[in-house]
C-alpha cells in the first residue's frame, strides 16, 4: 500500500515537473506575389524577371515548409494550392480576412495557419510578410516583416531563417 501511494505521488510530481504537451499544428500555405511594379515594355525582360520572381517564391516556400517540418514543437501541415485557391476568393483575400484564414486552417486540422505574401514594391527590394492565424479564435496572432534586399540566394534563406526564430519564439508549442 505504501509503495503505491509513493509511486502515485512519484508520478503525480513528474507529470507536475514535466507537462506533456503535444505539438501544435501549423498549416502553411504558398506564399502569394503581390507585385507593385511597373511592367516594362521589353517582353525578354518581362521573361526573366517573372523568372526570377517564381525562383524566388519556390525558394521561400521550400525553405519555410522545410524549416517548419524540422522546428521540434511543431506539426506542419502543408495545404494544397488547389484548397488554398478554393478558399482565396481573389489576391489577398486570405493575407486579409482572419477568419477566412482560420477556417482554412480549421478545416486542415490546424491551432493555426500562416499566410504570407512576397509584397514586391519596386525592384530594388521587397518584403516577406507573414501573417499567423489561431484558427480556434478566428484572430490574427502576429505579422512578421523582413526586407529582402542583394542576393535573392542569400538575402531570402536569411529572411526566412528569422521568420522561423520569430516563429519558434512567439507561437506557443
Amino acid at each position: 500500500m505504501k509503495n503505491k501511494t509513493l509511486i502515485s505521488l512519484f508520478t503525480s510530481l513528474f507529470l507536475v515537473i514535466n507537462p506533456v504537451w503535444a505539438d501544435s499544428s501549423i498549416a502553411v500555405t504558398d506564399f502569394e506575389l503581390l507585385n507593385l511594379t511597373l511592367k516594362l515594355t521589353d517582353p525578354q525582360k518581362v521573361a526573366d524577371i517573372d523568372a526570377q520572381d517564381q525562383k524566388n517564391m519556390d525558394m521561400i516556400n521550400t525553405l519555410l515548409k522545410s524549416g517548419l517540418n524540422n522546428m521540434d514543437g511543431f506539426t506542419m501541415i502543408a495545404i494544397s494550392n488547389e484548397t488554398r485557391d478554393d478558399a482565396d476568393k481573389s489576391i489577398g483575400y486570405l493575407f486579409d480576412c482572419a477568419s477566412c484564414s482560420a477556417e482554412l486552417g480549421r478545416n486542415n486540422d490546424a491551432d493555426y495557419i500562416i499566410i504570407g505574401r512576397l509584397h514586391k514594391p519596386t525592384y530594388l527590394f521587397s518584403y516577406l510578410i507573414a501573417r499567423v492565424f489561431d484558427t480556434k479564435t478566428n484572430k490574427l496572432v502576429k505579422e512578421y516583416r523582413s526586407e529582402v534586399k542583394g542576393t535573392p540566394n542569400k538575402s531570402i534563406p536569411g529572411a526566412v531563417g528569422l521568420l522561423l526564430h520569430k516563429i519558434n519564439k512567439d507561437i506557443p508549442h
